[in-house]
């Protein structure tokens, strides 16, 4: 059973932030990097201003790891101000050897009292907490991981990027639009700009966001299964075109959208042919709980178009393409056009 995806109170983390003042050393990783970034900035104010940014503040890169300097620039003392900050980006932390490792451990259990060392991973990459140098650095550092924010909060901000921009939105619109461009709020910006450039009324609609919108490829293959659905096939296989043509999602982590959107597809038509609700649906689904009721209105009337039999057959069909992609060596795109074409003669 899917997972509900977990979220933060990036707010509580910047109360708490301010309340505690910096602590030495700081690791911060995850998929957010908005956040990350912002809340790296607030870290950095509390140690640095404009005056001694100059003096105290030091960047250095992750690669290639060099202990020496990340130790001159730890024990350097401030000047004209209470505390350095030193921020090393993008050190690979699972692969560092062992003379690197003793190096940074060593660093770590000795970092001076007005010091700040803030290590800061690209989205993406995880430490591996099994690793004895990662240990390390987990006990000796404030770790927070950035996360996706809760589904109000990221609504909240969307609906503020577009006012900033001289632009109402609704909440319905923005959760569409949430929808519609995915939930990474750096992704989300250049999004919200160009549709509010768009659109010529006083408030963004659904129609500007269709319009001009750079769609996720799960929204995009929520679309292509819709399409199935409604026996537009020709729309369909425009679809898959279209994705493939793209190159910023891999044949893989395409067959993959692909059998999660009939998975929830075939849930709910279970679910409706049962008499049962939203909230069964959710159980079935954690990954949709919390998500606004049109994702529900949107699941109810795409499985319209399908059998439960047919979507079962659906689900087999991506299980069987994903295996022969990893396991036959079958060219991944062939494969992806091979079970749409399998999947219109199902709906025929």
């Amino acid at each position: 059973m899917a997972r509900e995806k977990p979220t933060m109170d990036y707010g509580a983390m910047i109360r708490a932030l301010r309340q505690e003042g910096p602590q030495r050393v700081y690791l911060l990783y995850g998929d957010e990097d908005y956040l990350r970034d912002s809340y790296l900035q607030e870290l950095k104010k509390l140690c640095v201003d404009e005056d001694t940014e100059a003096f105290n503040y030091h960047r250095l890169p992750g690669a290639p790891f060099d202990a020496g300097a990340l130790r001159e620039s730890v024990e350097a003392m401030p000047f004209m101000g209470e505390r350095t900050f030193t921020e090393v980006r993008d050190l690979d932390i699972n692969r560092l050897n062992a003379a690197d490792g003793d190096a940074l451990k060593a660093i770590l259990a000795d970092v001076p009292e007005w010091a700040t060392l803030a290590f800061v991973l690209s989205p993406g990459y995880s430490p591996d907490k099994r690793l004895a140098t990662v240990k390390a650095l987990r006990k000796a550092c404030v770790e927070v991981e950035f996360l996706y924010p809760g589904a109000g909060e990221l609504r909240s901000w969307v609906i503020r990027r577009a006012k900033s921009l001289d632009k109402d939105l609704d909440g319905p619109t923005a959760d569409y639009l949430i929808w519609v461009c995915g939930e990474r709020m750096n992704g989300l910006i250049p999004e919200i700009t160009k549709i509010a450039g768009y659109a010529k009324g006083a408030a963004i609609t659904r129609a500007d966001v269709d319009a001009v919108a750079k769609k996720t490829p799960e929204t995009a293959i929520y679309n292509l299964t819709d399409a199935l659905g409604a026996r537009q096939y020709d729309k369909a296989a425009r679809m898959l075109a279209d994705l493939l043509a793209d190159r910023s999602t891999a044949p893989p982590q395409l067959i993959a959208a692909l059998g999660s959107q009939f998975r929830q597809f075939y849930i709910t038509r279970l679910s409706l042919d049962s008499g049962k609700g939203d909230a069964f649906i959710t159980a079935c689904l954690p990954e949709l709980a919390g998500k606004p009721s049109f994702r529900f209105q949107m699941l109810r009337r795409a499985v319209s178009g399908y059998s439960a039999d047919q979507l079962a057959r659906a689900v087999s069909m991506c299980v069987q393409c994903d295996y022969d992609m990893k396991n036959t060596g079958g060219d991944g795109e062939t494969l992806l056009k091979e079970l749409l074409l399998r999947l219109a003669m199902d709906r025929a």
